[in-house]
């Protein structure tokens, strides 16, 4: 089948349009925002841009913060994505990497999609060889800013340290570190190219994650790593990491990244 160009189009629905552009308006504004900007900035009629947003909501691919009464992408643009990257595009790039890393060390593999300004979810696996193996399932959600591809996620967001302090306060997990730790080990994450943790977010479980950026800069995916504790030593972890850090960049090259060193947006 063709799309685009190629099909003909015997009328086009407008309703269907100005959804699409108001779906786009908030995936690329990196902030949630009210029905009267998004009016103004799309020309739509508020009305029509307030009934627009409200049938959205409804059917789960916007967020409504009735507090702020302002608009973000919902978790159902991630099911949406995940379905459509299953054996194409993306997964597929980065299939080989997570069996490879599954295969030499032995754990789990997981490749998480951002999904929205403050969410990921998991969209594909590659689970080791080991005889007791950690098992996540596809579709799993989680706050954006958690555990070692937090670390990673929030290296590279651009996020200014107040919005990131409001969304940190809000994690849940078993050990969470101070702020002040978490701001380290983003720091930390920036320079190494990857980021560990152990038994912060789960007892007795350490995670290794990198992220994979887009030709922004801005981290859309977490390529990351999951086992027991008790058979990741420090040296695994480094050499982990590493390899998890040339996977990210080559993944990211693959889909138009910048390559290392190039200039990103503003880390906090």
């Amino acid at each position: 089948m063709l799309y685009g160009e190629d099909v003909p189009v015997a009328k086009e629905v407008g309703a269907v349009i100005a959804a699409t552009r108001i779906l786009r308006f908030l995936a690329t504004h990196r902030r949630p925002a009210g029905v009267t900007e998004v009016a103004r900035s799309l020309a739509l009629n508020p009305s029509t841009c307030f009934n627009i947003l409200r049938t959205l909501a409804a059917e789960g691919l916007v967020a409504f913060d009735p507090a702020a009464k302002t608009y973000s992408p919902g978790l159902g643009l991630a099911e949406l994505a995940a379905s459509a990257l299953d054996g194409v595009g993306a997964v597929r790039v980065v299939r080989p990497h997570l069996e490879a890393l599954a295969d030499s060390f032995g754990v789990t593999m997981t490749l998480w999609l951002r999904a929205g300004p403050d969410r990921v979810v998991l969209v594909d696996r590659a689970e080791g060889s080991a005889m007791v193996r950690i098992h996540m399932n596809i579709g799993q959600r989680l706050p954006l800013l958690i555990g070692a591809l937090g670390r990673c996620m929030a290296a590279h967001a651009g996020l200014p340290e107040e919005e990131l302090a409001r969304r940190y306060a809000l994690l849940r997990s078993d050990a969470l570190p101070p702020f002040a730790t978490f701001l380290r080990q983003v720091a930390q994450a920036r320079r190494d190219g990857y980021a560990a943790d152990v038994n912060n977010f789960v007892s007795g479980i350490t995670t290794v994650s990198a992220a994979v950026r887009d030709g922004a800069g801005q981290p859309v995916m977490a390529i990351s790593a999951v086992d027991l504790t008790a058979r990741l030593g420090r040296a695994t972890t480094r050499r982990l990491g590493a390899a998890l850090a040339a996977a990210a960049e080559e993944v990211g090259r693959a889909l138009g990244a910048r390559p290392t060193g190039a200039a990103i947006l503003p880390a906090a």
